[in-house]
């Protein structure tokens, strides 16, 4: 690929619809010379593992839910018990609404040390929860089956807290470099994902029923991807690449007074020592430049989340293998997880190529997107288990394959571009918040699909209700 070009280029090709050169970065400083190179591509690498940090610890957990906790942790507690019952729920409030607060909150709390010290602190968070998480698969819990379940849904708050902050100082600090690199932590994402869904196919082959096991496997992995990337960031620091571009950018917040947030960097980038809290107005000031990209951003991760997996793992399929314990949960993983996550990447990695849509075009293949709602709905999705379905217009399981695959590939390719171009769209100096606000959009974008999946049955029922009228 070519190196990316500059701010002001990217906002003067935002008129046309597509760009036939790269717009992910800025190749020259303002002396006219190039960068530092990216030896070895090790910035790049760096960035993706970062990717793959970011959700993995918390897939571990959503992955082995089932297995792990109700079927073994839980398998003497009644089905009929509210906290048994509705545990997916109090996960999934547990998880989303600590990671959406701290997300939102990092973007106007000012430490000193900037996102170095938040970064550190919150994968000590996450590697603390990683390490008594797996102890935990060891004690027995069967006379404290609610305080453990108390106990759970803590580690959840306290991970997902933790982790709302580490995303959002991430998506902050690349937001510095050329687009690529927030290229790269949108494949690290799809690749986390690829990952687990390998994975527990894997489990599901060779070990079988044997919940602790698994969870050891998961929590052991989760637990090395925290500690590599606790030592990666350290070492990422010592890199000509990374200081070029660190220190560029805090100089252009120091000049234009906007460094409002990366107000004391490490190494050699320390520009300005004092901690100021800045006026609301300022962020509203940036948003506004922004409103659209960060629009974007919310778009695809909702839609995305409305659908996978919630939607998905409720429309019937048969499957086409023999064993009957294990194939019905095979072929979901196979057909849903691993289908989506694997062209969800491949649509990221597209996104690389030009042409691309520019930034202000890109909006119009986001709200296409829309149309896969009503697509899976009218799929044979049995939204309640109890109430045969009146219309179910797609019966063909390929064809619900290739709208999995079609839904992976649109997503990875919209997010990536669509995270890639908020920070560009604004001088190299506010770029920081822009990432910010842009990691806090795209996890209000994961929130917001989650919750949309709760009013979704009733949704299906009324365009029944209505389809009725006419047949």
């Amino acid at each position: 690929m070519q190196n990316c070009s500059t701010n002001e280029r990217v906002a003067g090709e935002d008129s046309v619809p597509f760009i036939d050169r790269e717009t992910f970065g800025d190749a020259e400083n303002d002396r006219g010379r190039g960068p530092p190179p990216d030896r070895f591509r090790l910035v790049y690498l760096i960035v993706l593992v970062h990717g793959m940090g970011m959700l993995l610890p918390w897939n571990t957990f959503i992955t082995i839910a089932g297995d792990y906790y109700l079927q073994f942790k839980f398998a003497n507690v009644s089905n009929e018990d509210h906290y048994k019952v509705y545990f997916f729920n109090y996960l999934t409030v547990c998880a989303q609404i600590p990671n959406l607060l701290l997300s939102f909150l990092n973007l106007f709390v000012v430490i000193r040390g900037g996102f170095y010290r938040r970064i550190y602190f919150t994968l000590a968070v996450i590697f603390g929860i990683c390490l008594v998480t797996i102890a935990m698969v060891y004690v027995p819990t069967d006379n404290w089956t609610f305080g453990f379940f108390l106990f759970t849904m803590l580690s959840v708050v306290l991970l997902n807290s933790a982790s709302g902050v580490y995303q959002n100082s991430i998506w902050g600090l690349v937001a510095d470099f050329p687009g690529e690199f927030a290229g790269a932590i949108v494949l690290g994402n799809n690749l986390c994902g690829i990952l687990m869904a390998v994975l527990y196919i894997l489990i599901i082959v060779l070990v079988g029923a044997n919940a602790a096991l698994a969870a050891t496997v998961y929590f052991g992995l989760a637990l090395f991807t925290v500690v590599l990337c606790i030592f990666s960031f350290h070492f990422l620091q010592k890199l000509n690449f990374y200081n070029y571009y660190v220190q560029k950018a805090a100089k252009a917040r120091a000049n234009n007074g906007t460094n409002i947030l990366h107000e004391e960097e490490t190494g050699e980038a320390k520009v300005n020592r004092k901690v100021t809290h800045p006026p609301l107005k300022t962020y509203v000031a940036i948003f506004s430049e922004v409103r659209r990209q960060l629009l974007d951003v919310w778009l695809v991760f909702f839609v995305t989340l409305a659908l996978f997996p919630t939607v998905l793992l409720k429309v019937s399929l048969i499957s086409p293998f023999n064993d009957q314990k294990t194939s019905e949960s095979l072929y979901k993983q196979l057909t849903i997880f691993l289908n989506f996550n694997v062209w969800a990447a491949v649509g990221c990695w597209l996104s690389g190529f030009s042409p691309r849509p520019s930034a202000d075009y890109l909006s119009l293949p986001i709200c296409l997107r829309l149309l896969f709602l009503p697509l899976f709905w009218f799929c044979d999705y049995q939204y309640d288990n109890l109430t045969p379905r009146r219309f179910v217009f797609i019966h063909n399981q390929w064809v619900f394959t290739v709208l999995i695959t079609l839904m992976a590939l649109s997503h990875g390719y919209c997010s990536s571009l669509a995270m890639v171009y908020a920070p560009k769209k604004v001088n190299e100096s506010k770029s920081q918040v822009v990432g910010m606000m842009s990691g806090f959009f795209l996890v209000l974008g994961i929130a917001s699909g989650i919750l949309f999946t709760f009013v979704e049955p009733s949704l299906v029922y009324a365009l029944e209700d209505f389809f009725g009228i006419f047949y």
